[in-house]
């Protein structure tokens, strides 16, 4: 069977079925056509009303105007096609745990993972089946990536921002439980607010787990400054017994030479070199 799918000037091969159900499959392949044969993610939806569900979901999306998460959309045969870019999988379920060295780091996830379900042209239903199907990724540079590898059979259209934040909220709270050796702040109040269903809107979020982390930033600031204090006390204060024994030399020199010539000898040394400025003498008495 030829699975290559000619649409706008591509020519589509198939590399790989990645997900396959009753309504939908998506496919990892490649432009023939194009210079270096680019991978793309292609979901292919093969059920009808399950098409007109999506449609209407892209549809009534209230994300940004003319911004989608798709690069485009054709109809081969009586199936419903969505061609997106391609990343390869590194899913945050298997690689966390490995990656999470410090509380810190797992704290720095969770706010890349905010900032990407802000700004994710995905319409809510999409985003909250990313959220529940394990769609979140994460790079070695702790950034966060979203993938479109969907099974539509659950798809809702009435999922709205709410639940989606519930949904990213858990799986922060699991990348924090990974930190599990350190009581952190920001995961306290999370699971306090998730459970009263306290949160309706992203923002709400990552204005009070940014703030947790500041606050922490902070103290642990003045925690290192005096850390340091007392691990290199010794140092410092030999520093300062030198620059104090210095001053104090410096200080008897010139009483000292008040004392021998009524006047300070360093001054009168300098003095001299004052009398003339550029071209104007100084009548000094």
């Amino acid at each position: 069977m030829n699975n290559d799918i000619e649409a706008d000037g591509m020519v589509l091969r198939q590399v790989a079925v990645v997900l396959k159900s009753e309504v939908n499959a998506v496919w990892v392949c490649r432009d023939i056509l194009a210079i270096g044969q680019p991978y793309y993610t292609l979901l292919l939806v093969t059920d009808r009303d399950v098409s007109k569900k999506l449609v209407a979901v892209f549809a009534d999306s209230d994300k940004p105007a003319g911004k989608q998460p798709y690069l485009k959309t054709f109809l081969w045969g009586e199936t419903l096609c969505y061609l997106f870019p391609y990343h390869k999988p590194r899913q945050i379920t298997e690689f966390a745990q490995g990656q999470i060295e410090t509380p810190q780091i797992s704290e720095e996830i969770c706010i890349n993972l905010l900032l990407t379900s802000i700004e994710s042209p995905m319409p809510w239903p999409l985003l909250y089946l990313q959220f529940e199907q394990g769609m979140v990724n994460v790079e070695k540079d702790n950034s966060v990536y979203l993938m479109p590898v969907l099974n539509l059979e659950p798809l809702d259209e009435n999922i709205t921002e709410s639940s989606c934040v519930t949904a990213c909220a858990r799986i922060m709270l699991d990348i924090l439980s990974l930190a599990n050796k350190t009581k952190l702040k920001s995961r306290k109040l999370l699971s306090s607010k998730v459970a009263r269903g306290a949160y309706e809107q992203f923002p709400e979020v990552y204005h009070d787990f940014k703030l947790t982390v500041l606050q922490k930033k902070r103290k642990f600031s003045l925690r290192s400054f005096f850390g340091f204090f007392k691990e290199h006390r010794d140092v410092i204060f030999r520093v300062l017994l030198v620059l104090s024994s210095i001053c104090f030399v410096v200080a008897l020199v010139m009483l000292i030479s008040y004392l021998i010539f009524g006047d300070f000898a360093l001054f009168k040394l300098f003095g001299h070199s004052l009398k003339t400025i550029g071209t104007e003498k100084l009548n000094v008495r």
